[in-house]
């Protein structure tokens, strides 16, 4: 269960320069070596400070008993935000592009895609990190086999396998990568960061490494749950004149009351729902998230629609 951090790091740093690297080829050759090499330094750069400023502003108490200079300057993988550390990545990039007087969204739109890809390397990369990214513990011996699951060895006849919930996260983000490469082409950012929320909603209830806040608030959870919510705002804004503009928004807060039930029910605090198993559960927060995604689309539509009539006129 030991945390190798150098190995970690040494894991996201090729990862990052294979993923930029990737994404100067897919400039053009008049703006590739500016526009890459600054949105490698300062992507890079935001995603490091952001990944630990969200961590830390979220774990103030802790950080302050523990020491607030120490920990301030701590980079201990474990106390990192993924949330985080893809905002300030995309930040970073945005400001890369003004620097090289861009659009920040232009960019932000061909670069979607080379995130996701980064987003996936860095959770496959948490194999290193020992507990952090993994889940329940598995007594079912036929899932007790990697990628599907993690071991950890204590004797030669002992080994205790969990959920290996950073590979699920690392396959969804790259599966939302192919689509946002090969089939977003309008707002491929907006929508690309929508779908990289998305599958977090219930990956991250299955990690046992999730930081909370005040003892009770999945951060990065609530966080990707947030930005959902405020994506489905944008389209209604943007879908000016319809009727019910704002009802994607509405089902999404529908969709956040429904996964606070089942974080709830799980724990057996509602006394009403105790008849829910965990894996009822589960199958409710799996529906809800793909209610958001049938709503984001609709909403999408009905957006684009309008804006293409905005324009034929």
């Amino acid at each position: 269960m030991e945390v190798q951090g150098s190995l970690f790091f040494g894991w996201v740093s090729a990862a990052a320069m294979l993923v930029f690297g990737l994404f100067g080829v897919a400039n053009s050759r008049q703006e590739r070596l500016k526009l890459t090499l600054s949105s490698f330094c300062l992507g890079l750069l935001g995603g490091i400070l952001s990944a630990k400023l969200v961590y830390y502003l979220c774990q103030i108490d802790f950080m302050i008993a523990e020491g607030w200079k120490e920990k301030l300057f701590c980079l201990d993988p474990e106390e990192l935000s993924f949330f985080g550390g893809a905002a300030g990545l995309c930040l970073g990039v945005a400001l890369a592009a003004k620097i090289c007087n861009l659009a920040p969204i232009s960019v932000l739109n061909r670069f979607a895609p080379f995130a996701l890809l980064l987003g996936a390397l860095v959770r496959f990369g948490e194999y290193f990190l020992g507990m952090v990214g993994v889940g329940p513990y598995l007594e079912n011996e036929a899932l007790c086999f990697f990628p599907l699951a993690r071991g950890f060895s204590y004797s030669d006849d002992w080994t205790e396998w969990y959920l290996a919930v950073f590979v699920l996260e690392g396959i969804s983000l790259l599966a939302v990568a192919a689509v946002s490469y090969w089939k977003l082409k309008d707002n491929r950012f907006l929508r690309s960061v929508f779908y990289f929320c998305l599958p977090q909603i219930l990956l991250e209830n299955l990690r046992l490494g999730s930081f909370m806040w005040f003892f009770c608030i999945r951060v990065e959870q609530l966080a990707c749950m947030v930005t959902m919510f405020i994506i489905l705002i944008i389209y209604g804004v943007r879908s000016h004149g319809k009727p019910n503009r704002f009802l994607p928004a509405g089902i999404a807060i529908l969709c956040a009351g429904l996964f606070i039930v089942c974080e709830f029910a799980m724990e057996g605090k509602i006394l009403f729902l105790r008849f829910l198993d965990i894996y009822a559960c589960y199958a409710l927060m799996l529906a809800g998230q793909v209610i958001l995604a049938v709503t984001e689309v609709l909403a999408f539509r009905k957006m684009l629609k309008v804006q293409t009539e905005g324009k034929s006129k």
